[in-house]
């Protein structure tokens, strides 16, 4: 089924004036790892030097760090709308993914796990393992349409397909999860369009073309690679002052920090540290209580991720006139 990305959004969205502070987050990502084997040219993750000027560095999620977290987790005491196992890198790279997607379902602490991945790895046993090991939504995020253009978009050679044949095989053996394709546009062609839709359309639950994320930090560089300005998602751009991802999104990075969104490349829009901190702390912490507040002054420039943010104006909600009665709320008892 064709959709626009913006659909896979939950469809009944919070007052969220109504309910902040909340006493957990709703939604949760949790990075496999930060590393990738493509070099998209539209990624941050792709760009060596980028990550170096803001310090980054690549490192796989150890499987005792991930089941700490998620033990962590438990202590909200609440059932998590949707925990993510994807941020910056390809999670299908970490040799324990599986292992970490298993011992999530057996936590019982979220509705849905979802994760990400460029498909590269897939073959029919890991396609097996995938479809057993309890996800309910993967999202397969195709290039191109053929080996040149994967060559010319993500600096590697593919056989595709292979690549093809391999998403198929994962899309008959899915069951009850929920397979999701989509294609960047970065100057796709009419008739490329038309390819990616024949080769996947037919393998696929659902499919978009989306356009290219203009990420958080956005003044580093232009990742939308001059394309016409429009929404990844299909959504309408909203000049926003506030960002409601702080009052309800934690991302725990690869390297234990932890960020405010799964769009914080940077690692500069941080809520804590998870090796010092529990998630709980975090969540009720110093740290985020003052971004939250940078936010609701409007002193979002003040955390450097946050100052210039292409994905501000596509958050769904809008918090601004509610900023004031929030910082009021939040403030009470500190």
């Amino acid at each position: 089924m064709r959709i626009q990305a913006k659909e896979l959004r939950c469809k009944t969205r919070e007052s969220l004036e109504k309910v902040i502070p909340l006493p957990a987050p709703y939604v949760v990502y949790i990075d496999p790892t930060n590393a990738c084997n493509f070099r998209c040219a539209f990624c941050p993750t792709s760009d060596k030097q980028l990550l170096a000027d803001v310090g980054r560095d690549t490192r796989m999620m150890r499987y005792e760090t991930f089941t700490r977290v998620v033990d962590e987790l438990k202590a909200f005491d609440v059932q998590f709308r949707l925990i993510n196992l994807y941020k910056d890198g390809e999670p299908l790279l970490n040799k324990r993914f599986i292992d970490m997607v298993k011992y999530l379902r057996d936590a019982g602490i979220t509705d849905r796990i979802w994760t990400k991945t460029n498909g590269a790895l897939l073959d029919p046993r890991l396609n097996q393992q995938l479809a057993d090991s309890g996800l309910n939504h993967i999202c397969i995020s195709v290039e191109a349409v053929d080996k040149k253009g994967y060559k010319r978009i993500a600096d590697v050679d593919i056989d595709y397909q292979k690549f093809r044949d391999n998403v198929s095989d994962l899309y008959q053996r899915s069951g009850n999860c929920e397979i999701y394709i989509k294609i960047a546009d970065s100057g796709l062609s009419k008739e490329q369009i038309e390819k990616f839709y024949a080769d996947f359309e037919g393998i696929s639950d659902k499919i978009a073309v989306e356009k290219l994320m203009g990420w958080s930090n956005s003044d580093a560089k232009d990742f939308t690679l001059g394309t016409d300005p429009d929404t990844y998602d299909g959504g309408v751009f909203e000049d926003k002052q506030v960002c409601a991802y702080p009052f309800y999104v934690l991302a725990v990075n690869a390297t234990g920090l932890v960020s405010v969104c799964g769009n914080d490349w940077s690692q500069k829009a941080l809520a804590g540290d998870n090796r010092k901190m529990t998630l709980k702390e975090i969540w009720n912490g110093e740290q985020l209580y003052q971004l939250r507040r940078d936010h609701l002054q409007l002193d979002r420039s003040k955390v450097a991720a946050c100052a210039d943010c292409y994905y501000l104006k596509i958050v769904p909600d809008n918090i601004d006139s509610y900023r004031l009665k929030i910082l009021d709320k939040i403030s009470k008892g500190r």
